[in-house]
């Protein structure tokens, strides 16, 4: 799975992202990190094949390990 890059709009801290591509109205995929990522504003993340990409400004994107999962939304 590779999402598409999305520019972190406000400062926050994730331990998981839901609602990745493939959720359903029930459930959603969600990817949870090995350990809590800082995103900052104006960070550019995406993820592929269960690992978490951000990239800040010009240096090369860092790569944080996670798992993905079924979750029920309710």
């Amino acid at each position: 799975m590779k999402t598409e890059p999305v520019t972190a709009g406000r400062a926050a801290l994730v331990d998981d992202l839901e609602g990745l591509p493939g959720s359903s109205d029930g459930c959603c995929l969600a990817l949870t990190l090995a350990s809590p990522v800082f995103l900052r504003a104006g960070d550019v993340w995406w993820v592929e094949d269960e690992v978490l990409y951000v990239q800040r400004g010009d240096a090369p994107a860092v790569a944080h390990r996670g798992a993905v999962e079924w979750r029920r939304r309710w």
